[in-house]
């Protein structure tokens, strides 16, 4: 079985050599490693060229784009990259994400003891630095009401038993089936950063089960951001809501209408500060006239603090 790992990096050299050197050491190997360099300017560039040179028990590629196009760019490109070196799952995770150094060897464990040929996807269990399960990377969803959806974490309880199905996984500590890739399509590119790995659960549910084996185990380095009305507005907020609409439009229409027509109603209301409320409408609307990619005014590092209106 021909396993490949794309590791996604941006502005993050101290964590991303950490991260490298917990697949150096594990317990069964791997056959390439994809390091895409999504445009950083810390010094990354200058480590990979000296890091694809040292030997390993896996082969080294290095992919440095020529813009930071976030996380969907950078795993879409990773993804594609794999694909055309024909192998059976691609592995995909962050470059703040540790691997334990048995992980790759509980992966074969299950591939050999289960039918995965029929599964689109196979993760690990997340855990925080502080030791604790990170629940947010493996989730369903449920509906209530007319048409409301909520996304829903699974509980530590879950990861009691030797595995269990998922209806959504987080590019972190993941396998994907490269034949449900060639089905259902690589992730989309043009998200830019939020519901990327969603969206592509989504699609490969159609193809297969997902299947979260809790033998399989990662730390990792959460980020921050937010999409309460009580924190500061930033880019990032952009992102979620524009996606998470888009992404609904795309595979569930009721339900995009109906997030759209409630946010529409809460507009009204003035409970946002007006630069807040343009970021909403903005996103809204860009999702529904599918306009994505990065946005001309909310990239990386825009933000303002929420005002107060009377």
């Amino acid at each position: 079985m021909n396993v490949d790992v794309v590791i996604v990096t941006y502005n993050r050299l101290e964590k991303l050599k950490k991260a490298l050197a917990c697949y150096e050491t594990q317990t069964m190997t791997f056959r390439n490693m994809i390091v895409v360099n999504n445009h950083s300017n810390d010094g990354t560039f200058e480590y990979l060229e000296s890091w694809k040179n040292i030997d390993a028990p896996f082969a080294k590629h290095v992919v440095n784009m020529e813009d930071n196009l976030g996380g969907s760019g950078g795993f879409y490109t990773g993804q594609k990259y794999a694909m055309a070196l024909n192998p059976d799952w691609i592995y995909l995770a962050d470059d703040d994400a540790y691997a334990e150094p048995d992980m790759m060897e509980q992966f074969y464990k299950f591939c050999d003891s289960h039918d995965v040929d029929k599964m689109s996807a196979i993760c690990g269990a997340v855990y925080g630095m502080d030791g604790k399960l990170a629940l947010s990377h493996r989730s369903t969803y449920k509906i209530s009401g007319k048409n409301h959806y909520e996304r829903v974490f699974y509980e530590s309880k879950e990861y009691l038993v030797p595995f269990f199905f998922v209806d959504y996984l987080s590019y972190v500590c993941s396998y994907l089936n490269v034949g449900a890739l060639r089905k259902v399509g690589l992730v989309n590119s043009s998200y830019f950063i939020y519901y990327d790995d969603t969206e592509h659960s989504i699609r490969l549910r159609k193809y297969g089960k997902i299947a979260c084996v809790p033998s399989i185990k990662i730390y990792h380095e959460e980020g921050g951001g937010g999409t309460s009305p009580d924190l500061d507005t930033t880019w990032q907020e952009y992102y979620r809501i524009r996606n998470q609409c888009h992404m609904l439009k795309k595979h569930r229409i009721m339900l995009a209408v109906d997030k759209t027509l409630y946010m529409r109603k809460e507009l009204r209301s003035n409970r946002f500060s007006k630069e807040k409320a343009s970021l909403i409408r903005s996103a809204f609307f860009d999702a529904w006239i599918s306009r994505l990619g990065k946005h001309s005014k909310y990239k990386p590092g825009w933000n303002v603090k929420k005002k107060k209106y009377n």
